[in-house]
């Protein structure tokens, strides 16, 4: 075995044992709340060991939001890919509904987090300063370059991407209190579709 199948083996087992923390530490929090799920019972539900859990996450509340957090790289990406001539509210819409699809795949995840991002207050802080305000920083960047603009001195990118996060904030608390059929996408689709909307 060469040194790039090695690395790729080695990149490999840690992302699983990523996943397997992210997916054990939801299970645990839902099933026996936040403050009460210590950082060792879910080292243990994943079968590694908790200096392990500290070597992937810092605290409890980076591993519940694991996958939030590397949603900020496709996120990223879908506004890159969206066509240079597209209006940039309309680009935004895009890019943001194509990272809600991936709320339906992991509906039950998504679910713990964002009641917990209700309840618990070091999880809402942690949503906040570092899902959220992530997310938003990678709007501002995208939409400032579209403009053609400095988002320090012109205020439209940070204008913008907050109005995406509110739309996503008020799809996500429909979605959560909702039945379990309902759809985030077309919930989120529709809040972000508001935005244009507005000034009619």
């Amino acid at each position: 075995m060469g040194p790039t199948q090695e690395l790729g083996r080695r990149d490999r087992k840690k992302n699983d044992t990523r996943d397997r923390l992210i997916n054990e530490a939801a299970r645990l929090f839902e099933a026996n709340g936040f403050d009460e799920t210590t950082t060792a019972e879910i080292a243990d539900a994943a079968d590694v060991a908790q200096r392990t859990l500290f070597r992937h996450f810092p605290t409890k509340e980076a591993v519940l939001f694991g996958d939030m957090v590397d949603l900020r790289h496709e996120l990223h990406d879908a506004l890159a890919a969206r066509p240079d001539d597209e209006p940039v509210v309309e680009a935004v819409r895009q890019a943001v509904l194509a990272l809600a699809d991936d709320h339906m795949r992991h509906a039950q995840r998504r679910r713990v987090q964002f009641r917990l991002a209700a309840a618990v207050p070091s999880v809402s802080a942690y949503s906040r300063a570092v899902v959220q305000t992530g997310w938003e920083r990678e709007i501002i960047a995208a939409a400032a370059a579209r403009l053609g603009v400095d988002p320090i001195t012109d205020p439209r990118p940070e204008i913008l991407a907050g109005a995406a996060m509110s739309a996503l904030r008020v799809a996500t608390r429909q979605w959560t209190a909702g039945p379990a059929t309902a759809d985030f996408v077309d919930l989120a689709d529709q809040a972000l579709r508001a935005i244009a909307e507005i000034q009619r």
